[in-house]
Order: structure tokens, then C-alpha cells, then sequence
């Protein structure tokens, strides 16, 4: 659990997020989320874990490294560049988060953040903002193995967690086209939350399908539908 001792002060999504991070983690890459919250968290917690900062944006990484002078930090680097031309270095066991992007972008980044061999030993932490279902569909392509996910709720909005690696681990799922990851296995009925984020899903799926019908959007629609019954106790 998140130490509330700490001068970074997180939400619901960001602490799940960073609690998701593996204590075993040797480097930390905080790619595009939140203003760098979770790596200044990092910084706070495990000061002996370098933290590599990634922004496009230069004013916000400017009150980033304010903020960071106020924590006394020190190791860490800045990089200010979009995260899909980001080359990765070597590291024994490096995590990188991902989150609030869309998931078109999510799918850029990673797609070349895969191609790079350094990635090979990397935890990935994955939450975008928008469409999931693509994004497991893109790592479900790519053989990625499965961790760990959850859903959080935080101002009325859910958000998807998935924590994933690349190569075969003893507690990693082999990501496989079916249901549970496609469109997570994740979802507790005792949750009213998730319920409605479900029936948010079909409704944007369902008017894709009725739009642009498609043997997959009927496919993406009927996943969730599954689910929302398993949630009403109809299955």
C-alpha cells in the first residue's frame, strides 16, 4: 500500500497504479502520466531506483523539475521528447507506466518500445484512457504475458490496469484471443461501478456496430454483453 507520508499526493487511479509498481523494480519509466506522479513517488520511496520522466511538453517538465528540486531528488533525468522515439537502456528488471494516453497512442509507444530488444526484461504497466479492448488486442498480437489487471474507479470514471511483460514469466498468462483477455476478467458484480462502465462500453461499441457493422464489433459487443450477465447473476 501507498505510504501516506508522502509529500506526492495521489488519487485512487494513481495509487493503484502506483502500487502496481513490483518492489523489484531496478529503473522506473514514467511515460506521460499525470505530471510525473508516480515517478516522484518512486523517488520519495525507493530514492535508490533511477527515474527516467518522459514528456512532450516542456512547461510541464519545467514544474516537474521544480517539484523535484523541492523533493531534494536527484536521480532521475528528464526526457522531452514523444515517448514513441524513446530508446530504452539497459536494465535488470525496469517498469514502465503507461497511462491517461489514448488508446491509438498507447499502441504507438508500445509497438516501439517492443521493437527494442531492452524491452525484453521490462514490467509494463498499461491504463489508457480510452478503449482498452484495443489495446489488449494489439498485446494479445504481440504474445504478451499477463501479470496482473484491475479496474479502479475515481470520479465516476473507470479505468482498466493491466500489468504485463513480454517474455514468459511463472506467474504470467499467455495473452490469448479469448474473452477473458480481450475484454478482461477483471470485473466484480459486487461492484455497481463496473456494471456501469460495462453498459458504457456497449453503448459506444453498439453504436459503432450499428453504424459500421462488422463481424468484430458484433464480436465486441457480444464480449461485453457476456460480461454484464456474468455480472447480473443471468449466466
Amino acid at each position: 500500500m501507498i505510504d501516506h507520508s508522502l509529500k506526492t499526493r495521489m488519487g485512487t487511479r494513481l495509487s493503484a497504479l502506483f502500487n502496481a509498481i513490483p518492489e523489484t523494480t531496478t529503473e522506473f519509466w514514467d511515460l506521460c502520466c499525470d505530471h510525473g506522479a508516480a515517478g516522484r513517488a518512486i523517488l520519495e520511496s525507493r530514492p535508490s531506483c533511477p527515474v527516467v520522466f518522459n514528456d512532450i511538453h516542456s512547461d510541464i517538465m519545467a514544474h516537474l523539475e521544480h517539484q523535484l528540486a523541492e523533493l531534494a531528488a536527484d536521480n532521475y533525468r528528464l526526457a522531452i521528447c514523444p515517448a514513441e522515439r524513446l530508446e530504452l537502456t539497459a536494465s535488470r528488471q525496469p517498469t514502465l507506466l503507461l497511462a491517461g494516453v489514448g488508446a491509438e497512442q498507447c499502441i504507438v509507444i508500445l509497438a516501439h518500445l517492443f521493437a527494442q530488444p531492452a524491452s525484453a526484461s521490462a514490467s509494463f504497466i498499461i491504463s489508457p484512457a480510452t478503449k482498452m479492448y484495443w489495446v489488449r488486442q494489439f498485446l494479445i498480437e504481440q504474445g504478451a504475458y499477463l501479470l496482473a489487471e484491475q479496474v479502479v474507479t475515481e470520479h465516476n470514471r473507470s479505468y482498466e490496469i493491466l500489468t504485463i511483460r513480454r517474455e514468459p514469466t511463472s506467474s504470467g498468462l499467455a495473452m490469448i484471443d479469448h474473452p477473458d483477455f480481450s475484454h478482461g476478467d477483471c470485473w466484480l458484480p459486487a461492484d455497481p461501478n463496473h456494471r456501469r462502465h460495462i453498459n458504457k462500453l456497449i453503448a459506444y461499441y453498439g453504436a459503432q456496430l450499428e453504424h459500421r457493422p462488422t463481424p468484430q464489433s458484433k464480436a465486441i459487443v457480444q464480449g461485453y454483453q457476456n460480461i454484464l450477465k456474468k455480472l447480473s447473476g443471468q449466466t
